[in-house]
């Protein structure tokens, strides 16, 4: 799963909101980021990690062609949507959001 720039989100979750969220997650929305122009792919893996207050952590992994498409993505008006669509889960779940070029080297 190979791309030139990454964006990652990562997430807790309340575990009495799991299903529902990841309902939401797999109901679409992630199919919609991945549509937007720029996205390579995506991959939802859940951590090890629990939280003190037993939340668990997920991570979503995005690939894509540029740090453009991820800018433009940013700007682009239907973050406002995500935006509406996850402040359902405004007091269930904690995210935090990084980004940056993949960077590999090959020893020979």
């Amino acid at each position: 799963m190979e791309a030139a720039y990454y964006y990652i989100v990562r997430f807790w979750v309340a575990p009495a909101a799991e299903a529902r969220l990841l309902a939401w997650l797999d109901g679409g929305h992630t199919a919609e980021v991945v549509a937007q122009p720029g996205f390579l792919w995506a991959r939802r893996i859940r951590l090890e990690e629990t939280d003190a207050l037993g939340w668990r952590a997920f991570a979503t992994i995005y690939g894509l062609e540029s740090k453009a498409a991820l800018e433009a993505y940013f700007k682009n008006p239907i973050r406002e949507k995500f935006v509406r669509e996850q402040a359902a889960f405004a007091d269930e779940m904690r995210a935090e959001r990084s980004w940056g070029a993949a960077e590999w080297q090959t020893k020979r």
